[in-house]
């Protein structure tokens, strides 16, 4: 993929911290789940937009991430490494809508020139949001007037072979599709979503592409979370010895065709001797109003973390009211042309997991902006999954 240079870059002098945050509960207990028979897809309007921060939260002082100006600036030419894909659509719809009619047209004509985007696919172009738990798929349409919640769907994951039920790790691809991940103390399993459904009664069908090989661990590798870097390659967070703490975290990167069920991977960042917690999610950083890869978000149970990819160097930014799930969503996919941060609560066996934003000065988040559904799991929570978006255009600065 290629991608247009961007004039700011990240910084990445970094203040360690170090951190082993526990998660709420013991999630580490998972069950073996086939793909329910049926499943009734819902549909959840926003909730309130109030800004604010019930929770309490802990600003960190001369972050370089957020709004703020970066103290250096550090360029690293992109790699173009390859990756498979699966191909973008390329059906273009028009609508338009007036108090009493609405047309919808075809797009009939083919038109060979070259307009600017991000991906092949319409995800990929306007805010969204994405999580998964069990044998479901919610998604989340975001307003790009505002940032708020237009709506929640829900629809059944139907799967080729049954997915464990264990923590749901979620990145999205340059073509709109969707890489999961399912952890459990037997490995992890991997599968993909080529046609992602955003709209209700749709299941979402999903390939099993194999479980994550061992590369010589006392124990099988247990991934929590899922990332997507500026050049599109796909990252895992090893959760090394439990999902507790961060001994025997590494970063890893799939250097295989994924897709094609070839799940052969590089470490690029040995956590568990750095200054980071047990990251439970990953999401690209801010910084100066663009996208970063290298210099990013994570999550350890409600606690932000900014992150530097490449080290494993990170600082405390903020104690929340989310748990494991964050993901930043670029400018360019709203309106004003300003980045948003998003974050998702667990919620309980009885409460849907929230969706809240994070201010990207004081690191305070919202009230929540919707309330998904309660699953009725038999164990585990209902928001026990990463956050997963799109990622707009920019130029890595993660080493090939």
């Amino acid at each position: 993929m290629t991608y247009s240079p961007r004039a700011a870059l990240l910084s990445l002098l970094v203040a360690p911290l170090g951190l082993a945050a526990c998660p709420p509960g013991d999630p580490s207990s998972t069950e073996t789940a086939g793909v329910s028979e049926s499943s009734t897809a819902t549909t959840l309007t926003a909730g309130t937009t109030d800004t604010t921060g019930d929770g309490e939260t802990t600003t960190a002082t001369d972050t370089t991430l957020g709004t703020g100006d970066a103290s250096t600036t550090t360029t690293t030419d992109p790699t173009t490494e390859a990756l498979p894909t699966t191909g973008p659509t390329t059906e273009a719809t028009t609508t338009t809508t007036d108090a009493t009619t609405t047309t919808t047209t075809d797009a009939t004509t083919t038109d060979t020139t070259t307009t600017e985007t991000t991906g092949g696919n319409g995800l990929w172009d306007r805010p969204n949001l994405w999580y998964s738990v069990e044998n479901h798929l919610v998604y989340i349409e975001i307003d790009p007037s505002d940032g708020a919640v237009v709506t929640l769907v829900d629809n059944e994951i139907v799967a080729d072979e049954p997915l464990v039920h264990g923590q749901n790790g979620l990145t999205m691809l340059e073509d709109g599709s969707l890489i999961g991940s399912r952890e459990s103390a037997e490995g992890t399993q991997i599968f993909h979503i080529p046609d992602p459904p955003f709209t209700e009664n749709t299941p979402a069908q999903a390939t099993l592409l194999g479980i994550v090989p061992n590369d010589g661990q006392d124990q099988p590798i247990r991934v929590e979370a899922l990332y997507t870097d500026c050049d599109g390659r796909v990252y895992l967070m090893d959760t090394g010895e439990d999902v507790g703490n961060n001994e025997g975290n590494r970063l890893l990167r799939f250097t295989g065709a994924y897709l094609q069920g070839d799940l052969a991977f590089e470490v690029i960042t040995d956590l568990g001797n750095a200054s980071v917690a047990d990251i439970d999610d990953m999401s690209p950083g801010i910084v100066d109003g663009e996208v970063s890869d290298s210099l990013g978000f994570a999550m350890d149970s409600s606690n932000l973390w900014q992150i530097d990819y490449t080290t494993g160097t990170g600082m405390q930014l903020a104690d929340t009211d989310g748990t494991w799930g964050i993901h930043a969503l670029g400018g360019p996919l709203f309106d004003d042309m300003q980045p948003r941060l998003y974050i998702l609560s667990s919620g309980d066996d009885q409460t849907g997991a929230a969706l809240m934003q994070v201010d990207l000065d004081d690191f305070s988040n919202s009230r929540p902006l919707v309330t998904g559904p309660d699953f009725d799991l038999d164990g585990g929570y209902n928001g026990w999954s990463g956050l997963a978006g799109p990622l707009t255009e920019c130029m890595t600065t993660i080493p090939g």
